[in-house]
């Protein structure tokens, strides 16, 4: 579902003072205070971020304890152990405080669970550990707040704890020092990822120092998608700037070589050396991606490099045997379900919540796939925008054994029995809670391009950079009809086409060509991207996504009422309501969310119903994920899976045939015959006005202004002679056949639809 920004209330004064002061256009200077920029001295800060800027990490509450325990553990010669978790930002947090103490003058010991030892401050760890080390002193990063028996145990073994962590506060937290950006005690940023905690503790123990390993927190910042504002932004951004000249960290120089990382930005970053990074730990194989990070051999970091790349291509082939296993899976379900939540013992821990992302946006529902241990299920969750999953699973805490995360991702564990109760509980929760809005993944658009798409303008846009979560690339967009979009070249599965404002490339639009081509009014979102080839810079927009709002435009009228024509021999079964009854189904399907399509034939018709604002719109076919509820402006024929009811709005021409539960709003006619007429001279306006253009027209409009006809008329009158042979569509035109006689009688849909004027 596409949203345009309303920047009605937009501060214009700020916009020009931003624009005045720091020399940029009033368009960026409006993307700045959108995202939050109050002051022209916040604009500076955010075009040009400094290491300068960041907060001391003494307003930690924790932080002088902490380095007040690690100093006592050098004058003493204690063995301390940081102990990590198995993702990117767990080995890069681990590598962090790791190199940091000792530039501190401690020979700290890295410890990194795999995954089948569980997460965090396991028991079998602990024993590990205590057995292997003996320490006196154990710092965890990115993980522990809420180990809080775990802690207990180690300090009443005498070992001192400090937990560095960035997740969620649950309801109770260690009984130690504890330093978490999320804990509200005073630091004024909560964005931090774990390697992002990590460090502020090593700012605090060796100062500046601590900043040769700014690209290590980068990379692990963008790896956990943590919102690129305020501290993060700055880290990113001169994390960045170390890459792209060269001074990255050996292990990062080693994964960009193998990957064939070009272009350094935090999407690359994120598709290339984060994946690679975090493959390790999904293939069980944590602490070779550790000890590529803290080796400084260069031959050895070279040769970890290439099995982490060899481990992502592994990782992504396994991805997608579980991805078709999972969807399988999902047949004995509910579609109706607020949540997929699936287990198997044959699915590597490691895999699960990069499936459960792609099954998210694939479903637009909550999703959570559990690998199994000795009758204990591991749980990645991953969720839409609008539900937020650590809430939901504290709201159904007393079947699990132990969860924790963020909003959108997070971890949870619980015993194999307690699954069935579980999903029931989780669905109950999210049926009382949310709406269908919350279920709806919207894309956010600046504003409908009306004119020329500058360069200059997109590589303004630039200056915005690092762009992810909190700081999305802008997107745009424009309306067209019919695209003339063909495949970038043959056999390609991607379409490239030329706006007036605007050159647009699709990477796998195949399936979206005839949709691009026809003649229904299209919202195409693009986002504005500028490439160097040969030292010359080009625009291209990269298509996002596709919207084909209702409207009362000829192309969208012409196209649902020719479909409607098209299955006139349609005679689907259904069962008859009313009015009232259709606005029941709408008001229930606020909270059903799943599984209910709408579908309106005469737009005008929905101005009997209230609330029918709450679904996303389209025309003849739902272009939302999953099957949200929605509503369509007429229908292709089909009905797309996942959806059990169908309810008309208005009463068609025809029903469509499935075995879905079908409602007919009897009441209100979907089809008006005020504009038709099955005149022989009126139809024959027609035919002469196409056989008049021996090119052939392009489009309705063009058919409607030369015979002063209506959309409908024209739709009417072409379905019949395309019928009778006397109007072919050939390269996108309509074009007249001549030597050819039909009597108008001779066409089923004439017939109709004379049998219904009369």
């Amino acid at each position: 579902m596409i949203r345009i920004k309303d920047k009605a209330n937009a501060d214009k004064n700020l916009i020009a003072q931003i624009a005045e002061s720091l020399g940029v256009s009033n368009r960026l200077a409006c993307l700045l205070t959108e995202r939050g920029v109050n002051s022209v001295e916040e604009a500076r800060k955010f075009l040009k971020p400094n290491l300068l800027d960041l907060h001391d990490p003494y307003l930690f509450k924790g932080m002088k304890d902490a380095v007040e325990r690690i100093k006592l553990a050098r004058e003493n010669g204690e063995t301390v152990v940081i102990y990590g978790d198995y993702d990117a930002d767990g080995i890069s947090a681990v590598t962090v405080l790791y190199r940091s103490l000792k530039i501190f003058g401690i020979d700290a010991i890295p410890v990194i669970p795999e995954r089948e030892n569980g997460y965090g401050l396991s028991q079998e760890m602990i024993s590990f550990v205590l057995e292997e080390y003996f320490p006196d002193l154990i710092i965890t990063v990115d993980c522990g707040i809420s180990a809080v028996k775990e802690v207990e145990e180690l300090k009443d073994l005498g070992v001192d704890v400090i937990v560095t962590d960035h997740h969620e506060i649950p309801d109770q937290i260690p009984d130690c020092t504890v330093i978490n950006c999320k804990l509200n005690d005073g630091y004024p940023f909560d964005g931090l990822c774990g390697a992002g905690v990590a460090y502020k503790l090593a700012t605090a123990l060796i100062g500046k120092k601590a900043e040769e390993f700014i690209d290590v927190v980068a990379v692990a910042t963008i790896a956990d998608s943590m919102p690129l504002i305020g501290e993060n932004r700055i880290i990113v951004n001169e994390g960045l700037k170390k890459i792209q000249s060269g001074r990255a960290v050996k292990a990062i120089k080693a994964i960009a070589t193998v990957s064939g990382l070009k272009e350094v930005n935090s999407s690359s970053i994120a598709y290339t050396i984060a994946p690679r990074v975090n493959a390790a730990g999904r293939m069980d194989d944590a602490r070779l991606a550790l000890q590529t990070f803290i080796s400084d051999d260069n031959e050895e970091i070279e040769t970890l490099a290439k099995v982490l790349n060899e481990y992502n291509v592994k990782r992504q082939a396994e991805c997608d045997l579980l991805y078709r296993k999972a969807k399988a899976m999902l047949d004995g379900k509910s579609p109706d379900n607020r949540v997929i939540a699936l287990y198997s013992a044959e699915w590597k821990a490691g895999l699960i919540g990069i499936v459960s992302a792609r099954l998210v946006e694939e479903f637009s529902k909550p999703v959570i796939l559990f690998s199994e241990k000795d009758g204990v299920l591991h749980g990645s969750a991953r969720s839409v925008a609008g539900v937020n999953v650590f809430k939901a699973l504290s709201a159904v805490k007393e079947y699990v054994e132990d969860y924790g995360g963020h909003s959108q991702a997070a971890g949870v564990t619980l015993k194999k029995e307690n699954f069935s109760v579980f999903e029931n509980a989780l669905n109950n929760y999210l049926k009382e809670n949310c709406t269908v809005t919350d279920f709806i993944q919207e894309i956010e658009v600046e504003e409908v391009i009306n004119d020329n798409f500058s360069l200059s303008f997109a590589k303004e846009l630039c200056l915005l950079e690092p762009f992810g979560v909190g700081n999305k690339k802008p997107l745009y967009a424009v309306e067209c009809q019919r695209a003339f979009a063909t495949p970038l070249k043959y056999g390609s599965n991607h379409v490239s086409f030329k706006h007036e404002y605007i050159e647009l490339l699709m990477f796998n639009g195949m399936e979206k060509l005839t949709l691009l081509n026809s003649e229904i009014k299209k919202v195409v979102v693009f986002e504005p991207n500028v490439s160097v080839f040969n030292g010359r810079e080009s625009l291209k927009g990269y298509v996002r996504t596709i919207s084909c709002p209702p409207c009362y435009e000829d192309g969208v009228l012409y196209a649902v009422c020719l479909n409607q024509l098209n299955n006139l021999s349609n005679k689907g079964d259904y069962v008859s309501i009313d009015v009232a009854t259709a606005q029941e189904m709408l008001d229930s399907a606020q909270k059903e969310i799943y599984g209910t399509l709408f579908i309106v034939n005469d737009i005008d018709n929905l101005k009997k119903f209230d609330k029918y604002d709450r679904f996303s719109k389209s025309v003849l076919t739902p272009d939302g994920k999953g099957n949200v509820n929605a509503m369509v402006y007429g229908t292709d024929g089909k009905i797309p899976d996942g959806y059990k009811k169908i309810v008309y709005l208005d009463k068609p021409l025809s029903v469509i045939q499935t075995d879905k539960q079908v409602y007919v709003n009897e009441e209100t006619s979907g089809f008006s015959l005020d504009d038709i007429s099955v005149k022989r001279e009126v139809l024959g306006k027609v035919f002469i006005a196409v056989k008049n253009r021996p090119q052939g027209f392009i489009s309705v409009s063009e058919i409607v202004a030369d015979t002063k006809l209506s959309a409908r008329q024209i739709a009417f009158s072409i379905a019949v002679f395309i019928e009778l042979g006397l109007i072919i569509t050939q390269n996108g035109r309509y074009k007249a056949v001549s030597g050819i006689k039909r009597e108008l009688t001779d066409s089923s849909v004439y017939r109709s639809i004379k049998s219904i004027v009369g």
